[in-house]
């Protein structure tokens, strides 16, 4: 790609902002159009956001009763787990999850997975 002039470059970027300011002008009636449907339906900007409805096709949550009150789980932390593995160059691996590269590449090398270990 040429070097351009600082000139040339002014020049493009002045082109690029006025295509942008006429995609955000092209935006807005979208927006109106988009609002005044939410109005009109009653919904809010929470309802497209709520966690519930994913995976859900766009439908609204089953309805609760009284006495049966949704359980949600509580992802526990498990904490830091020690480094079991490390080469010269510095790269780690706690031995937990996929072998990563450098430690595959190693064993297909000749090494072994033990001359690694701390």
């Amino acid at each position: 790609m040429p070097k351009l002039s600082a000139e040339a470059l002014k020049a493009r970027i002045a082109q690029l902002q006025k295509q942008l300011a006429a995609a955000e002008i092209s935006k807005a009636p979208a927006i109106k159009k988009v609002k005044a449907l939410m109005k009109k339906l009653g919904v809010t900007i929470e309802d497209l956001a709520d966690e519930k409805t994913k995976g859900r096709r766009g439908r609204p949550p089953k309805a609760q009763t009284e006495g049966s009150a949704q359980k949600t789980k509580v992802k526990k932390s498990r904490g830091a787990v020690a480094i079991k593995y490390r080469d010269d160059k510095g790269n780690t691996w706690t031995g937990r999850g996929k072998t990563p590269r450098w430690l595959v590449e190693a064993e297909k090398a000749g090494k072994t997975r033990d001359s690694f270990r701390i």
